[in-house]
């Protein structure tokens, strides 16, 4: 590879079945993110450490202290614009315009997969990027920037108070959105799973059902997880802004 680092074991399969799939798609989770520097919410460095998630990532808590929930959404939106994706979006970018059509199922509401250019991402979680009204009045959903925040808590046209385009504590998962992932899980013939913890339902579901209905999967973790040693699988160990670049040298090198 001419990098001066030894590709990851198994990365000469998961060239082949990239470059044999009919349909491949990926599924990230916030390890993809972390390493761009988003802070996770669980573990030593997570959110929850520091904050209540009822207070902060509720409808209950939006309505009880909404300048203390908005104050929070201001820090991660302020967090989250300064962050450059990694190498490893990158690579997906590369293989997504190789291959022409590789959807993103993604649990991350930090818009990093938007920002490396790529397409069809499918946000499982919701989208950190805009808000919309409390009531539900039926307003546009408004642009999640620094002049939002002048006025605390932002506010509808409506008058109402504003909340975040993500998905909360107690909240179903966006129906269209969940309803593609797993039709696309059901259909593919390879699944890329990029950074999860393989704990987080229903996106953890979605390999498992890659698997039932005879795809392969390919794991990007550094960890081993539920899904590594299930027949089907290929375990590649790493990061994904040091594997994925690889894979996608290999791919587009190959053909």
């Amino acid at each position: 590879m001419n990098s001066g680092k030894a590709a990851p074991e198994g990365l000469e399969l998961a060239v082949e079945l990239l470059r044999s799939s009919y349909l491949p798609v990926v599924s990230t989770g916030a390890g993809m993110s972390r390493e761009s520097g988003v802070r996770t919410f669980r573990g030593e460095e997570g959110y929850w450490r520091e904050h209540r998630a009822e207070d902060l990532a509720s409808l209950e808590g939006i309505r009880k202290d909404p300048v203390l929930v908005w104050e929070w959404y201001r820090e991660r939106l302020g967090a989250c614009e300064e962050l450059i994706p990694h190498k490893g979006y990158e690579a997906l970018y590369r293989l997504q315009e190789h291959s022409g059509r590789l959807p993103v199922v993604t649990q991350n509401v930090d818009g990093l997969h938007q920002k490396a250019g790529i397409r069809d991402v499918i946000e499982l979680h919701g989208s950190l990027r805009t808000a919309s009204c409390l009531a539900g009045c039926g307003a546009p959903p408004v642009r999640m920037e620094q002049g939002l925040f002048e006025n605390m808590p932002p506010r509808c046209v409506c008058g109402s108070i504003l909340r975040p385009d993500v998905v909360l504590f107690g909240e179903d998962l966006p129906e269209q959105a969940l309803k593609r992932a797993l039709r696309l899980a059901g259909r593919c013939d390879l699944m890329i799973v990029v950074g999860t913890s393989m704990v987080v339902y229903p996106a953890a579901a979605l390999p498992m059902i890659a698997l039932r209905s005879g795809a392969r999967v390919i794991e990007i973790n550094t960890v081993e997880t539920p899904l590594s040693s299930l027949e089907g699988t290929l375990f590649l160990r790493g990061t994904a802004g040091s594997v994925l670049p690889e894979l996608a040298k290999a791919v587009i090198r190959s053909c």
